[in-house]
């Protein structure tokens, strides 16, 4: 966003000029966008989404009005749509950082790997301590075909973030995929000690043991793994 008295660049939270003091943006279209955010959060989508195609009539350059109807699309299935907002959004402020990062979900949800992988690229030129970023980034990449690209941004995010486990089972996944049964097995051996996707985990663990021929403790496995399944389904 730049400001139209004196040319200076500011962030979107800005709400006045740094250099001159002038008033950005219109506080009136943040309010506005309270009402059909709750309507969101109530998953009243229809409605929420006629509010907000009201308001960016009214506000066209509100960027945050165009990221929110977005994201009403994206939760209505209407994934074009969602696309064409998050990227009038950053059109009009090109270092929204989390609308970057919902594109990239949009495009991801749509199979367009290459372009989900430059949302998330354009994140972490943002900001590359984004560790949400890093792991969607690293599933785009997997689903992509580059297992090394995406286990250098699985890392990265654990890195920054120790507690999200959910990338060390993606990393378990890639050392199956390239034959490094020890390393899979320690990663996956892990997630079921943390209580993340044990049984997922446990069916991998049972893979890797039927691929040593030990069909004894891959059936255990795969008992634990159900035993995982029905309880989750109670």
């Amino acid at each position: 966003m730049r400001c139209t008295r004196c040319g200076r660049e500011a962030a979107e939270s800005d709400k006045f000029c740094a250099e001159c003091g002038m008033f950005l943006r219109d506080a009136w279209a943040d309010q506005r966008l309270l009402s059909p955010m709750l309507l969101e959060s109530e998953g009243k989508h229809q409605e929420a989404r006629r509010e907000l195609e009201r308001l960016v009539e009214l506000q066209p350059q509100s960027a945050l009005a165009w990221h929110c109807l977005g994201t009403v699309h994206f939760h209505q299935g209407t994934m074009n749509r969602a696309i064409d907002c998050y990227r009038k959004a950053l059109d009009l402020a090109p270092r929204f950082l989390l609308c970057w990062y919902d594109l990239g979900v949009a495009y991801y949800h749509r199979g367009n790997m290459p372009a989900s992988i430059g949302a998330y690229r354009r994140c972490l030129e943002i900001d590359p301590h984004y560790n949400a970023a890093h792991y969607r980034l690293g599933v785009a990449l997997f689903h992509a075909g580059d297992l090394e690209g995406a286990r250098e941004h699985f890392e990265r995010c654990t890195a920054l973030t120790p507690e999200y486990q959910r990338a060390r089972y993606h990393i378990g996944i890639i050392h199956q995929r390239k034959g490094e049964l020890d390393e899979a097995e320690r990663e996956f051996r892990g997630n079921v000690a943390e209580g993340i996707g044990e049984a997922s985990s446990l069916y991998h663990l049972a893979e890797i043991q039927r691929s040593r021929g030990d069909e004894k403790a891959a059936a255990a496995l795969l008992d634990q793994a159900r035993e995982f399944g029905r309880k989750a389904s109670e």
